[in-house]
């Protein structure tokens, strides 16, 4: 496939906001349906408020319109562009790391936070109004699955298809890949580290 051909856009309908992902499957469904696996072009961030006492918590979605100016500037710091996407927020920019830098986001008391993955890494940080900001992008990509409608835009899927099997395998398989793709990155840092 061409890479012009591997480039999707994703329109989110509750705010007409584009997302460029890149195509990593394309695959049939137990029923024969056509479906993509999609992830976005640039990294997903989400923004994580300091609470001094249990860690980390989730910001609400007036608060981060609040302080958008202030995380894209923090982005901008370190050569990196906050992008306003369909369905989440991007950074674009080079960012690389490494297993070491995974952290795990819980409170202090070890409770997962709400909506939020449990594994991420952090970008940058940012204070506003007294309060620490954390930018980070989870450490698992952020995988959708799309299907063409019937106006011919792609749409995530329903429901019901992401619990087709053929969908799972899948979304298992391309998680696994992932994650191997990371192992050998590591043990490839590990060995270059040694001499």
């Amino acid at each position: 496939m061409a890479s012009s051909k591997r480039i999707a856009t994703l329109v989110d309908s509750s705010n007409n906001l584009p997302l460029e992902c890149v195509i990593r499957r394309v695959l049939r469904s137990s029923q024969d349906d056509e479906y993509m696996l999609l992830c976005p072009v640039d990294t997903p961030v989400q923004i994580l408020k300091s609470t001094n006492i249990d860690g980390w918590s989730a910001v609400s979605d007036e608060e981060v319109e609040k302080i958008l100016p202030a995380a894209a500037y923090a982005l901008a710091k370190i050569h990196m562009h906050l992008v306003i996407s369909g369905f989440c927020y991007t950074a674009r920019g080079g960012f690389c790391y490494s297993e070491e830098d995974i952290i795990e986001f819980g409170t202090d008391n070890g409770q997962d936070i709400d909506g939020l993955p449990t594994e991420g890494v952090e970008i940058t940080c940012f204070h506003q109004d007294g309060v620490h900001y954390m930018i980070y992008t989870p450490s698992d990509p952020l995988l959708f699955v799309a299907v063409k409608g019937n106006n011919g835009q792609l749409q995530i899927a329903d429901d019901d298809l992401l619990e087709d099997l053929a969908v799972v395998d899948a979304i298992d398989e391309e998680t696994e890949f992932n994650a191997l793709v990371e192992e050998e990155a590591a043990l490839l840092e590990s060995l270059l580290g040694e001499r």
